[in-house]
């Protein structure tokens, strides 16, 4: 019996001697996503571009292993989303499919290379050169919707370049709402330039 009990306590000793802690602490990596989803959704500019930064320091030291964000690019993205989708009825499949289209943009050889430059580009987002653009505060799905296509999601080839309605090119996909009709996502006219 004495054995026994100088065996167990032996063995609850062995990690403190090894220099371990029988106590670990795990420290949690917070839900980024999600808070920068709310600063996006509630008009916190200043919270929004520490926790960008912040994710992005622990993106670059390899704690987290997913894409780095811009604040700007996010926020950005999420006005055009809310500005151009409204009301609609489509929902999330329509919301991306705007977002994306912006973002194949930007990858395109046919559009500027900057999500600013493609937004603002003269006579392709009407929404984007009305004043109140700038102050517009997106909804939460719109803000999702930004961050997952930034984050990698698609739902479109990339030569999907176009939103209208009226069909431009080859339609790849189209969404219809009875009070606003059809918008159709097109292909580019020069599929060429995406072989």
């Amino acid at each position: 019996m004495f054995f026994v009990k100088k065996l167990w306590i032996a063995l609850l000793m062995l990690p403190v001697l090894l220099g371990l802690s029988t106590c670990t602490t795990v420290k949690r990596v917070p839900d980024y996503a999600s808070q920068l989803v709310d600063a996006v959704a509630e008009g916190e500019t200043q919270r929004g571009y520490a926790l960008a930064a912040e994710r992005n320091a622990l993106i670059a030291r390899g704690v987290i292993r997913e894409k780095p964000v811009s604040y700007d690019e996010l926020l950005l993205l999420a006005r055009l989303i809310d500005a151009e989708t409204g009301e609609s009825a489509y929902g999330e499949e329509y919301r991306l499919c705007v977002g994306e289209v912006a973002l194949n943009r930007v990858a395109s050889p046919e559009f500027p290379d900057t999500l600013e430059a493609v937004v603002f580009q003269q006579g392709q987002y009407p929404c984007a050169q009305e004043p109140e653009f700038a102050d517009l505060r997106p909804s939460r799905a719109c803000a999702e919707a930004a961050l997952s296509l930034l984050l990698g999601e698609r739902r479109l080839a990339p030569q999907v370049v176009y939103q209208s309605s009226r069909q431009i090119g080859p339609a790849f996909v189209r969404f219809y709402d009875r009070r606003l009709g059809y918008t159709y996502f097109c292909e580019s006219v020069y599929p060429e330039l995406y072989c």
